[in-house]
């Protein structure tokens, strides 16, 4: 039943969230601050190439730079509506992709993932063929986040029967955007590291890796304020319908 009712909703839901008044707003403010990070980091992998370098805080993937700090600041906000969302709705998923990404901004900020790929690494040389294109705390990296997504996908399945329809269909975009900030994040981490690398193919290939993973977290914060603006105005006019109800009783 619930099933049933969740697939009739997806239509609906889908066009509040991508007509949603907060979506224009939001993107009128982030968007053009999202042009300039992604301009100076084209133009810095451009002076990496030729020998001009240009500072490491254009780069979308050096620590603390104008990217990674842009990428802290969404990543904390979509996990604070998300947790709020689950505090208004009781939907325990909600509460799952917030705790997934209040994870993901604390390892993006502080390389808690490659501290564990050099943490595993010697165990992992003892079982891995030798002379691999690709040093053993590579392998490591994507071993942590697969342990997590596991738990995640683990937190999902548990939560639906006890979620609503439609925070189903609004976490259904979510976890889209997370497997492709994964795809990019891994797979083309991966291959970015893998086998020697001319400069030239080592920054194309991160800026594919990098800025696909900054696109998707800008993506899942766009999502997200439109997701809990609907839901709010939603609650509210609940609210007032019921306190109509209720006075007119009276």
């Amino acid at each position: 039943m619930q099933i049933a009712a969740m697939v009739k909703e997806v239509p609906a839901v889908l066009r509040e969230v991508l007509f949603a008044p907060a979506l224009s707003t939001i993107a009128l403010i982030i968007l053009p601050y999202v042009g300039v990070i992604i301009g100076l980091d084209v133009a810095s992998r451009y002076g990496d190439i030729t020998g001009q370098a240009l500072p490491a805080q254009f780069f979308v993937s050096q620590d603390w730079s104008f990217g990674e700090t842009l990428e802290y600041s969404v990543m904390t906000a979509t996990s604070v509506m998300l947790f709020l969302m689950w505090r208004r709705d009781r939907s325990p998923i909600y509460l799952v992709n917030a705790v997934l990404f209040a994870y993901l901004t604390i390892d993006n900020a502080v390389e808690i993932h490659e501290a564990f790929g050099f943490w595993i690494a010697p165990t992992l040389e003892m079982v891995l063929p030798a002379n691999l294109p690709m040093d053993a705390h590579y392998f490591g990296e994507p071993l942590l986040f697969v342990a997590v997504g596991l738990v995640w996908l683990v937190g999902l399945a548990l939560s639906l029967r006890q979620s609503r329809p439609r925070p189903i269909i609004n976490s259904l975009l979510l976890v889209g955007c997370i497997f492709m900030a994964a795809f990019f994040g891994i797979v083309v981490d991966a291959a970015t590291d893998w086998g020697p690398h001319t400069v030239a193919r080592t920054d194309i290939e991160a800026f594919i890796e990098d800025g696909g993973e900054f696109v998707m977290i800008i993506v899942s914060f766009f999502l997200t304020t439109a997701m809990y603006d609907i839901e709010k105005r939603r609650a509210k006019a609940l609210d007032a319908g019921a306190f109509a109800e209720l006075k007119a009783a009276a």
